[in-house]
């Protein structure tokens, strides 16, 4: 399967921003491959780190409007031989300093080349396989902070997976909240789903599903509106499987202010931001790394949705938000960028 966009289609609406909208999207869309794999005994295998040139004119792209995004191998698992070892998905692409003037209307075309893999790209020695769990360790450990463990029963999705079929079917984003409380039994199914996969082996679901590299991005969680948690902002620590509070207050009107007037961020019972260290990302992928922070991004909000739909929970993604502000308003360490904010609340 080959993932490919049409830049125009996002640009004449998001602008420049696009860029992060069409990998946040490619994210969703990879998060539905995943799990829909396991419909029928096929295993996907996700490649970010691939020749760009090589495989647009493989498709007979006119890469003036349309490029490849991604690519995703599906292994037969009733067959032996595909039987696969898992592989690291993301290689690493230039970095560039010098930037041209570039004309409006054409960023996205830009910076889509510019983190192109080609020969002038770092040499990588040989594809590794992908041996440990993305996460290794969790980043942040507040001194003296409160912590809440998310240790929680996982999700039944039924015989043969009936309700996670029914549930893919049935997600939309929902439009409005009621601004009433969830439970907190909620939240913690919705973020055990999310980022503890290896719970659902007993379902059939893959315990080590392909990302690009989850290691590089974090999750804090302003909470506005669950019986049973005290309002604040908290740092989800997927190893430990716990909330650690950062930040004591009700954030609903500064929420409303961050995602710039939308009512969503006010009303959401729960905010949940997804953040990465651009400096250290830039550094182990090059340029290419935008495409993977968000794409992964968009792969865990994926996840979140569909938890979120089956628990009859009102979910929505945002992707306009003050990117200069959250740290501030929300207690985020200043090296962590926002990449995607997910909402959820009861409709």
């Amino acid at each position: 399967i080959a993932i490919t966009t049409i830049f125009y289609r996002s640009a004449w609406r998001y602008e420049d921003r696009a860029y992060r909208r069409i990998f946040l999207d490619t994210g969703h869309l990879l998060g539905n491959i995943e799990l829909a794999s396991a419909f029928t005994n096929y295993r996907p295998h996700l490649i970010g780190g691939f020749t760009d040139e090589a495989v647009n004119q493989i498709l007979y792209l006119d890469t003036q409007e349309e490029q490849a995004i991604a690519i995703v191998a599906l292994a037969d698992l009733l067959d032996i031989e595909q039987n696969l070892s898992q592989w690291e998905s993301a290689l690493p692409s230039g970095t560039q300093t010098d930037y041209p003037l570039i004309p409006d209307g054409e960023l996205l075309k830009y910076l889509h080349q510019a983190a192109h893999i080609n020969s002038n790209s770092p040499k990588v020695p040989t594809w590794k396989t992908r041996e440990t769990p993305e996460y290794s360790e969790d980043k942040y450990n507040f001194p003296f902070c409160t912590k809440i463990s998310t240790v929680t029963p996982s999700i039944s999705w039924g015989k043969d997976l009936r309700a996670l079929r029914k549930t893919i079917l049935k997600r939309r984003s929902t439009r409005e909240y009621t601004g009433e409380p969830i439970a907190l039994k909620e939240l913690l199914a919705v973020l055990d789903f999310t980022y503890q996969p290896h719970h659902y082996i007993n379902q059939d679901l893959d315990r080590n599903p392909d990302y690009f590299d989850l290691s590089l991005i974090e999750t804090f969680i302003a909470v506005s509106g669950v019986d049973g948690l005290e309002e604040g902002c908290y740092y989800y620590a997927p190893v430990a499987q716990e909330l650690r509070q950062i930040r004591f207050k009700n954030f609903r009107q500064e929420l409303h202010f961050l995602c710039l007037g939308q009512e969503l961020g006010r009303d959401a019972a729960v905010v949940l931001f997804h953040t990465a260290d651009l400096k250290k990302a830039v550094a182990k992928y090059g340029d290419r790394v935008y495409r993977y922070l968000h794409a992964d991004a968009g792969h865990l909000g994926q996840r979140l949705n569909l938890a979120a739909i089956y628990l009859d929970l009102g979910v929505s993604g945002i992707g306009g938000f003050f990117d200069d502000r959250v740290n501030e308003v929300l207690g985020i360490p200043v090296d962590e960028a926002v990449l995607y904010i997910s909402t959820l609340g009861a409709m």
